[in-house]
């Protein structure tokens, strides 16, 4: 509950993963110290231009369970003083659905380039919510992702800054692209620009 929060910044400090940061006075004055979810904090542990990367130790939210046994007390919960963050089941409740943007990932050509067969996050996907379809491309489980930004943490594309302008989307959007549709929509809602794989809020 946004309205219970009072900005206390200890649900950043507690989080194992170093998923959570403070939002910034860019994302408006009534939103600046809010808590929010950034999933490319270990973006650049990576070997820039390739698609070599370094196994990440955060940078994504593990909901308190590396065993994924289930029923661990969720660290940020647990230190929310005014109980603005409530209990969920992480099997059932979602934060979010990761979707690829084509614009950005490698395995999908660009001016003439071929597929690199990056299956990077399909392999990092603890959920095995991203697989290969049959143009050995990444595809998403919508119905098992549940939003927790492994994906997006370590997606070799996030290294790239060159960029494609909010016109082009809305324009690819407009033409009835579901996967430029959805890029547009995480521009609305982060004011960035999405590269490879991101993930979006439900609902």
């Amino acid at each position: 509950m946004l309205s219970a929060c009072i900005r206390c910044d200890r649900c950043r400090q507690v989080c194992p993963m170093h998923a959570i940061e403070s939002s910034s006075i860019e994302d408006g004055l009534l939103n600046t110290r809010t808590p929010r979810l950034n999933f490319r904090n270990h973006a650049l542990q990576r070997t820039l231009g390739t698609t070599e990367y370094h196994e990440v130790d955060g940078g994504y939210c593990n909901f308190c369970d590396p065993e994924q046994t289930g029923g661990q007390t969720k660290r940020c919960i647990a230190n929310c003083p005014t109980g603005a963050l409530q209990a969920f089941d992480e099997t059932k409740e979602r934060i979010g659905e990761a979707v690829i943007d084509p614009v950005y990932c490698i395995n999908y050509p660009q001016l003439g380039q071929t597929p690199t067969g990056c299956r990077v996050c399909v392999d990092a996907c603890p959920y095995e919510a991203i697989v290969m379809n049959d143009a050995q491309r990444p595809e998403i489980l919508s119905n098992t992702c549940n939003g927790c930004g492994r994906c997006e943490a370590v997606c070799p594309s996030a290294s790239y800054r060159q960029l494609v302008g909010v016109g082009a989307l809305e324009e690819r959007a407009g033409a009835g692209d579901i996967a430029s549709a959805s890029s547009l929509s995480y521009y609305r809602q982060t004011g960035r620009i999405p590269r490879g794989i991101n993930i979006v809020r439900r609902g």
